[in-house]
């Protein structure tokens, strides 16, 4: 009788289990914005009109737009989001969000997370919000995210160097603001390992980079991705797909860490609906282009092999796949090199 419960509990796990292994049961996307109208930065800026265009969008009863922290949240709590759930979020307080972006957002009711780099933040620097400003957008809702002080690209630095950025933004923004961000995002979208790991110790609830991609349960808190708006990617279209695609439920990513050591990198992740495997499709890019792949798909596991060494800098590799209902699911990562 006792091995007949034990038999019996074990099916029931394991229905659970497979259950589970089908379905991905939250899916968020995060747009970044940087400038707003200033079209002598067309790669960090949007047109008005594209902004206009990405409002009526979000504003319709299809979608719900929610502050970033509570998104996260209910990841972590295993909540239960919304369908088409958004998030926004703004790097660097340029100027043109206050006078621009900001008053836009609020006529529509839409939170906002602003994530600051703290040094450009003073007084005489007319390109940027100061700390009146700041405290006056905090008071009327804006949410505040922290993005080191000095902008640099932090892979490049010293894990004290990190660490030194990371305590000198802490101190300024416990001064001006009476206490330290929750959330980070990581400048230019680079990191590494040692970043991740010093993050946690300073108990940064998660950190996004600049990658393509849609957050679902199983995307890496310290590394998630958010969809880059401006002039070039910016059209309505992008925002339109981006905003009704669903997480890919990607697992047991490799290469761990973003800051690559061996190139051309070995890639490989698992799925959790293997549904989706026969569909997947990856691509790879970097500043000379998209670089050749060969494609292997072995049950739940895909991985993807190079056929040149990346270049210097930045890459990515997007997959997407259409599921039975046909949803479109993304995934996204950023390499640095």
């Amino acid at each position: 009788m006792f091995n007949l419960k034990i038999l019996l509990i074990f099916f029931i796990c394991l229905n659970i289990s497979s259950s589970y292994a089908s379905n991905i049961k939250n899916s968020a996307v995060v747009f970044m914005y940087h400038k707003f109208g200033v079209s002598k930065y067309p790669s960090t800026s949007v047109t008005i009109d594209q902004f206009d265009a990405h409002l009526k969008e979000f504003s319709k009863e299809k979608y719900s737009v929610k502050p970033i922290e509570f998104i996260i949240d209910t990841i972590i709590n295993d909540g239960t989001l919304p369908q088409n759930t958004i998030g926004i979020s703004i790097d660097d307080a340029d100027r043109s969000f206050y006078e621009v972006g900001w008053p836009k957002f609020k006529e529509k009711g839409i939170p906002v997370t602003l994530f600051v780099n703290t040094s450009t933040i003073r007084e005489n620097n007319k390109n940027y919000l100061n700390w009146n400003q700041i405290r006056e957008l905090k008071d009327q809702g804006l949410s505040i995210g922290a993005h080191s002080h000095n902008h640099y690209h932090m892979s490049d630095l010293s894990i004290d160097e990190v660490k030194n950025e990371i305590e000198i933004s802490n101190k300024i923004f416990l001064r001006e603001l009476g206490g330290i961000p929750s959330l980070f995002a990581f400048p230019y979208g680079e990191a590494n390992t040692e970043i991740i790991n010093l993050l946690k110790e300073y108990k940064f609830k998660v950190a996004f980079g600049q990658h393509s991609g849609i957050i679902n349960e199983t995307s890496n808190l310290y590394y998630l991705p958010r969809f880059s708006l401006n002039e070039r990617y910016g059209e309505i279209d992008r925002v339109k797909f981006a905003s009704n695609a669903k997480g890919l439920g990607v697992y047991d990513f490799i290469p761990t860490d973003p800051t690559i050591k061996e190139n051309p990198p070995y890639i490989g992740f698992s799925l959790l609906d293997e549904k989706l495997v026969p569909s997947i499709n990856c691509f790879v890019f970097d500043s000379k282009g998209q670089v050749d792949t060969e494609l292997f798909k072995f049950n739940e596991r895909i991985e993807i092999r190079l056929k040149r060494k990346l270049t210097k800098g930045r890459s990515r590799v997007n997959c997407t796949a259409k599921g039975n209902d046909n949803l479109w699911r993304w995934f996204g990562h950023q390499f640095y090199l």
